[in-house]
């Protein structure tokens, strides 16, 4: 397993979970559990982890010696990853929110970490990381603490928003049905530039049967066979979402992806096909995925896809609750398989 998969996380007062483990993380990971038990709550505290420890990645970072960055600028990155969150978590257009002066972070304290080397702390309003075993921290001097609460005075607060100019999140990976048709826009244009567009219209033709996609006049336009170009959004949800999906895996190589409510809008004669998609990219690009799912179909489908391709890199985490705590099972490949071949019933408990 790549270095950059979170193979377990501990999360304690984040959400709905109090004090949470799970362990045994694969490749491709598949969320289950019944309704409001905190499936995309999860997500969001892996999200969390796994992005900022890509700050890191992408800054030399040495397991031994920690990354060469400023604390103060990183720690205002993480200000962003909250906001993202709650973007994803609003189903809308932060936009909107942040005109209506709505951008206020409003979360608990909370202690989230993965694999026994990484965590992520919010207290008193105050955020803070730490790297276990490392002089990461040990250049930078005297820590000047981030108030999320108060970050619109923060120095940085001008590297995303001036007056007149809305601000710009670059953190694509957190894939829900709130729609940034900019954001699709920039990675669509990269996939262009790189000659990797062939492979998002391929898709299109097998799942949708869409010919071809392109951006004209700065818009995205689809079109069938024979037919003109139409306007995304004249397409229904299934579509947009799809898209979205395909697009940001073929963004991406060596990172961790999330997928929320995967099968959202796609009908489920075509859940085979997705799953095909989304393991081999997954594979060909080193992307972990982690997918929820209220789909009993869904999953059934993930299982047999999985199966006819050989991909044992694949683990089905269900999530419950016992007496009001949030726990999880974490089945492997073979247990996935034995348990949908026996009929049995793996959506969670209550």
């Amino acid at each position: 397993m790549s270095e950059h998969f979170i193979k377990n996380i501990e999360i304690e007062k984040f959400k709905c979970f109090d004090n949470f483990k799970a362990e045994g993380f694969e490749r491709v990971n598949l969320i289950t559990g019944e309704n409001n038990v905190g499936k995309t709550a999860f997500m969001e505290a892996c999200f969390l982890l796994s992005s900022a420890f890509n700050i890191f990645k992408e800054h030399n970072y040495n397991k031994n010696t920690g990354a060469k960055i400023d604390r103060v600028w990183f720690e205002f990155e993480l200000i962003k990853l909250l906001l993202e969150v709650q973007q994803n978590r609003e189903k809308s257009d932060f936009i909107l929110a942040w005109l209506k002066e709505e951008s206020k972070i409003n979360t608990d304290n909370f202690n989230i970490a993965m694999n026994e080397k990484f965590k992520l702390v919010l207290y008193d309003s105050f955020i803070g990381s730490e790297h276990f075993g490392t002089q990461a921290w040990g250049n930078w001097g005297h820590r000047e603490e981030v108030n999320v609460v108060n970050f619109r005075n923060h120095k940085r607060y001008g590297e995303i928003y001036t007056k007149n100019h809305l601000p710009t999140f670059k953190h694509y990976i957190f894939v829900s049905m709130c729609n940034d048709s900019q954001q699709l826009n920039d990675l669509i244009d990269d996939l262009k530039i790189n000659s990797e567009i062939k492979q998002l219209n391929d898709s299109l033709i097998e799942m949708f049967n869409i010919q071809e996609l392109d951006i004209i006049k700065n818009t995205i336009m689809l079109k069938r066979a024979g037919e003109k170009f139409i306007n995304l959004s004249e397409f229904g949800d299934g579509i947009r979402h799809f898209i979205k999906i395909i697009i940001v895996l073929l963004s991406h190589k060596d990172t961790t992806i999330y997928l929320d409510e995967i099968e959202n809008g796609i009908h489920y004669k075509n859940f085979d096909k997705l799953w095909g998609i989304v393991l081999t990219i997954s594979k060909k690009q080193n992307i972990q995925v982690f997918a929820t799912t209220h789909s009993k179909e869904c999953l059934e489908s993930y299982a047999r896809v999985a199966k006819k391709l050989a991909d044992e890199d694949i683990a089905l985490i269900e999530l419950g609750k016992v007496d009001e705590k949030i726990e999880s099972v974490v089945l492997n490949y073979e247990e996935i398989i034995s348990e949908i071949d026996n009929g049995m019933e793996v959506r969670g408990w209550e």
